[in-house]
């Protein structure tokens, strides 16, 4: 609003000298001043214009964004929402014959639930952290704790999608300043966006390396990988990438913006790699304890 109130005033200011010029001083003085004002007010319009389409531009796109953020997330609800009510309906009306049956339903009900619970932990996490009001409560940590719980957290979905997990965590890793549940929250998201970006034998491997004074907690894939282009923007928020692949996997596009915000609130930053022999790394790279 102050850009676009600066550009209106300064061509009306400089109409404002040309007329005190005009009452004040010589034809000729009048005439290089006049012409060089012109110029200059014609060069702030013009700046003035294409500042306004792109802020237009901007403003377009994030509200397309955010349309199509809560389509996802409204789709995202009435999934798990659905399985519900129908394995409720199931038991209500006692439609099945054994004992076995029961356990089954009753398991894909919780897995259910607890989808529908990180999916709204998600949302809060995401608006306390918009609002400048997340809290985060660090303290020193070793890695592999860190890496457990996140595996941990884990294990209900690579039983599902039968992923295969590697493990390499380089041993004697100094510990970190870190709010164990944020970073183990963080590279379960990456865990996550593995899984649903992997290739049809989804394999994830687990890095943990020290790295000039700091811990690259890493999740690497065999999926498509990461394109150049998409890298500087991939962490934005809603922000996913533009193609065939994207569109066919569910999300919220949240997951990478709240890793990339955990990172940076610890001092830390993200990073994304393609693979030699294809896929993405993802990696979370924290300062290490000092003292």
């Amino acid at each position: 609003m102050f850009l676009a109130s600066l550009f209106l005033l300064i061509p009306a200011v400089a109409l404002i000298v040309v007329g005190v010029l005009v009452l004040v001083f010589s034809r000729a003085v009048v005439d290089v001043t006049f012409g060089v004002l012109i110029l200059c007010s014609c060069a702030v319009l013009l700046g003035g214009a294409v500042w306004l389409v792109v802020s237009l531009k901007r403003t377009s796109d994030l509200s397309q964004l955010q349309l199509d953020f809560l389509s996802k997330v409204s789709h995202e609800f009435k999934t798990p929402l659905t399985s519900i009510r129908m394995f409720v309906d199931t038991l209500a009306e006692r439609r099945l014959t054994s004992e076995a049956q029961t356990a089954r339903c009753l398991t894909l009900l919780r897995q259910e639930t607890e989808r529908l619970s990180a999916l709204i932990d998600r949302l809060l996490d995401f608006g306390r952290m918009q609002a400048g009001k997340m809290v985060y409560h660090r303290e020193p940590e070793s890695v592999a704790a860190v890496v457990e719980a996140a595996l941990r957290a884990f294990e209900p979905l690579r039983e599902q999608e039968q992923v295969a997990v590697e493990i390499d965590v380089q041993p004697d890793l100094p510990p970190v300043l870190a709010d164990r549940e944020a970073v183990s929250g963080a590279l379960l998201n990456l865990l996550h966006n593995a899984c649903k970006y992997s290739g049809e034998v989804k394999r994830i491997r687990v890095e943990c390396r020290r790295e000039n004074g700091r811990v690259a907690l890493s999740v690497l894939d065999n999926g498509p990988g990461v394109p150049r282009r998409e890298r500087r923007r991939i962490f934005e928020v809603f922000y996913r990438m533009d193609d065939r692949l994207s569109r066919r996997v569910g999300g919220s596009g949240l997951g990478l913006a709240i890793v990339r915000h955990v990172a940076q609130a610890h001092g830390g930053r993200v990073r994304v790699t393609s693979r030699a022999g294809g896929g993405a790394a993802f990696s979370i790279l924290l300062p290490v304890l000092s003292g």
